[in-house]
């Protein structure tokens, strides 16, 4: 668990004990808690949300710097190929091979980027997915514990 998952975790353990702690209303099952206790619980809850958003802030940034990586390399390859096959054109006698072999790089070369750039887009959305997944479990823990709040 990473320090915002530590620090949201504290949060509301402390949270529940406070509920758990508090004044219970004879024959209601319902507890007596000062609101003002509870809104500051509520606004330290906001104050840790934001930790997780700069986190997948700093996953996009990473998968945009990877992205143009990627088409930065697929580019240079491609014009590998191209100013290799430009010198090829120019050593040899023989113009057939040199455009055969000048398209096998160029194809290669757009085959490797576009793997490139696959491999990137699958690894961004996977680090997102997982990211939601967990921004999801603690939207559902928070509103259930708002839900059982309101019940008392």
């Amino acid at each position: 668990m990473d320090g915002s998952s530590m620090q949201m975790a504290t949060i509301l353990k402390e949270l529940e004990e406070t509920i758990t702690g508090a004044s219970r209303v004879p024959l209601t099952g319902k507890v007596m808690v000062d609101g003002d206790v509870i809104l500051e619980f509520v606004d330290k809850i906001y104050a840790a949300l934001p930790g997780e958003l700069r986190q997948a802030q700093q996953v996009l940034e990473q998968s945009d710097k990877l992205l143009e990586s990627v088409e930065g390399q697929g580019k240079r390859i491609l014009q590998d190929a191209r100013d290799q096959a430009a010198q090829l054109l120019q050593e040899t006698e023989i113009y057939k091979e040199a455009t055969n072999r000048a398209e096998a790089l160029m194809n290669q070369a757009e085959t490797a980027s576009a793997e490139l750039r696959k491999q990137s887009v699958l690894y961004s959305d996977d680090i997102l997915s997982q990211l939601e997944n967990n921004l999801d479990q603690l939207l559902l823990t928070v509103r259930k514990n708002r839900s059982d709040l309101k019940k008392f």
